[in-house]
């Protein structure tokens, strides 16, 4: 995977930022950066850190003259067992899923050349050393991981992948006709039910939120059916982090200010019987968080909501539905498609870092023989 020369006449430079105000204090087209994906926006990464606060900002912003041209939105933390460890802005209970290098396609290359060249010198710096990057549920594919872990690795650092929660990912054609053409015979009889007999009749209403004049109302219909259906489970439910509660509330705000987000909620007799909260790439809605009323569940609200955005994603144009990680059932029903995503780990070679490394190691063979012989099946 050869990287091009840098374009004649530039030179691509890397600082490390610890604020975010100096990072957004230039004018700046995020839309190419970001690639398509929602989460790879500062409206999405700002929030996330005011909210938990994790360690040290450890942001590099890659220059070419005085275009910012990409970053590596990361912070790191201190551990006697880790050392220093470099992680991705938005992981953790969040869940953030696509994060990447920020670039253009065309930059792309050079950045991650760029970036690997400085992190390796930095692992032996006073002031910026780290014994760990740690990318949480990336994917596989993407064009940034992938130059990044090839630059990584020709600078000389180790290399360690495993196995994460796939994202899936359905695909739409042009019209509900084709959409239900596609589905087996028993499901397309469902899905023209669900239609016919509730959702075209006077007792559902499907509404969208993409104002902020809206968002607080329909925040509330979707923390309530999310809780209330968690706690049935006899779970806790995302927003019983006070953390994840202000930053939801914070990136719903910052997104809807954009276009870039919509809370959807549907009633059934009146009353709302499910909701989901989506983030807006180009064409493709990312379904990030959803809840259902476990009172209904006779009902079916679950299905009854895809049924929904689904024929409403197609008639608005989208390309796809991005249900994001996680193996649920459902996906595959609806006839997602699962994408490959690891957990990547980089250690520079460096003797104390390369110890941790290989006691990791070691700790993670006994836990997978452990599982081996009691036959159990984990995603990490």
């Amino acid at each position: 995977m050869p990287v091009r020369p840098f374009p004649p006449g530039s030179v691509m430079r890397v600082e490390r930022l610890t604020t975010f105000s100096e990072f957004l204090t230039a004018t700046t087209d995020w839309s190419p950066l970001v690639r398509e994906v929602p989460f790879r926006r500062p409206q999405w990464l700002v929030p996330w850190w005011e909210s938990y606060l994790s360690g040290e900002l450890y942001l590099l912003a890659i220059y070419d003259g005085d275009r910012l041209a990409g970053a590596l939105p990361l912070y790191r933390t201190r551990s006697a067992a880790k050392g220093a460890v470099l992680r991705l802005i938005g992981d953790g209970e969040v869940c953030t899923d696509y994060c990447s290098v920020l670039a253009t396609s065309t930059d792309l290359p050079h950045v991650c050349a760029a970036l690997a060249e400085w992190l390796t010198d930095a692992a032996t710096s006073t002031d910026h050393s780290w014994d760990l990057l740690e990318l949480e549920n990336v994917a596989a594919d993407d064009e940034g991981v992938s130059l990044l872990r090839h630059e990584l690795d020709q600078a000389g650092n180790l290399l360690h992948e495993r196995e994460a929660l796939q994202c899936w990912r359905l695909q739409l054609p042009a019209s509900l006709e084709e959409y239900e053409a596609g589905q087996s015979k028993s499901h397309r009889k469902q899905i023209r039910r669900f239609y016919k007999r509730t959702l075209d009749t006077d007792r559902a209403r499907l509404h969208v939120c993409n104002t902020l004049d809206q968002l607080p109302h329909a925040m509330e219909v979707l923390i309530d059916l999310h809780m209330r259906r968690r706690q049935s489970l006899g779970q806790p439910g995302c927003f019983a982090s006070p953390q994840f509660d202000r930053f939801l509330r914070l990136a719903a705000a910052e997104l809807t200010t954009i276009g870039k987000c919509e809370i959807l909620w549907l009633d059934l007799d009146q009353a709302p019987i499910a909701a989901e909260i989506h983030f807006l790439g180009e064409g493709i809605p990312f379904c990030y968080q959803a809840g259902v009323d476990p009172d209904r569940l006779t009902d079916d609200p679950g299905s009854l909501m895809q049924a929904a955005i689904i024929r409403r994603s197609i008639e608005l144009g989208h390309t796809a539905i991005d249900f994001l990680r996680g193996d649920e059932p459902y996906k595959a029903h609806w006839r997602a498609t699962p994408y490959r995503c690891i957990h990547l780990r980089a250690t520079p070679n460096r003797t104390a870092a390369k110890m941790r490394h290989g006691l990791w190691l070691a700790g993670q063979e006994v836990k997978n023989w452990v599982k081996t012989g009691l036959n159990i099946t984990a995603t990490e």
